[in-house]
């Protein structure tokens, strides 16, 4: 039950033990039947009662959604993430085999930051599949964001020896290259990528930036456009392509 839902079924209760003005009146208004000058004095509601169940109301509206969320949570404020959590850990409860379960259990950790946890569930999956690009991938993934560089590396590597071609891999190590200005091992990672996928103006960047900081001019020049052919608005590109045409 949504908190608007619950408080629409509060306020019901609320108005049906208030009488209201309108139950005075009786229905047959054109017949002149029952049809009263007004309401009695008796018949209205005091004012100090109908602003108490205001506040009762206010209050049992706002009670009642924090009891929802512990509810639902246990206490832990709701997101999707530890929704998903609940959701991924009660399947893997149920069938410790299932693959794709644990992989988004895995991945509920890794946005929640339980960088551990994580990398548990992907190691948990590599048993049971050794090639699953997608455990491999995120669990480098999940390395670099624990401040484990040269593990992260080698994690990334494994998807690129799988699959040579893999995007997010190269991008993902080409940019740890860069972070590190090991430029040489940033182009050695993208340039294969980019010769079967050249529309990825990321990976077009990484090779341009690279090049450009290795002294290759005429390449670097050549990479910033082809990353702009494809992402005309990459702020990156277009300052890099500026860098070297103000310098011919």
């Amino acid at each position: 039950m949504t908190r608007s839902r619950k408080t629409e079924g509060i306020a019901k209760d609320v108005a049906q033990a208030v009488p209201s003005i309108a139950d005075n009146v009786a229905p047959d208004a054109a017949s002149g039947e029952g049809v009263e000058d007004g309401p009695h004095e008796e018949d209205l509601v005091p004012g100090w009662l109908a602003l108490l169940v205001l506040v009762l109301l206010l209050a049992v509206t706002a009670a009642g959604g924090f009891v929802l969320r512990g509810v639902l949570t246990r206490g832990k404020q709701a997101t999707p993430a530890t929704v998903s959590e609940e959701t991924w850990k009660a399947a893997v409860k149920r069938d410790p085999e299932d693959i794709e379960a644990r992989l988004n259990l895995a991945y509920a950790y890794q946005q929640q930051q339980r960088w551990d946890e994580a990398l548990k569930q992907y190691e948990e999956v590599l048993k049971r599949d050794p090639k699953n690009l997608a455990a491999m991938y995120n669990r480098g993934v999940t390395l670099l964001a624990e401040g484990k560089p040269k593990e992260a590396e080698a994690a990334l590597w494994d998807v690129l020896k799988e699959a040579p071609d893999h995007v997010l891999a190269a991008k993902t190590l080409g940019e740890l290259y860069l972070s590190q200005k090991h430029y040489k091992s940033a182009l050695f990672t993208v340039e294969p990528v980019l010769k079967s996928q050249p529309q990825y103006a990321d990976l077009q960047y990484i090779a341009g930036y690279a090049s450009e900081q290795l002294g290759k001019r005429e390449a670097a020049i050549a990479y910033y456009r082809a990353a702009l052919k494809y992402a005309p608005d990459m702020t990156e590109a277009k300052e890099g392509l500026k860098r070297l045409e103000a310098s011919q």
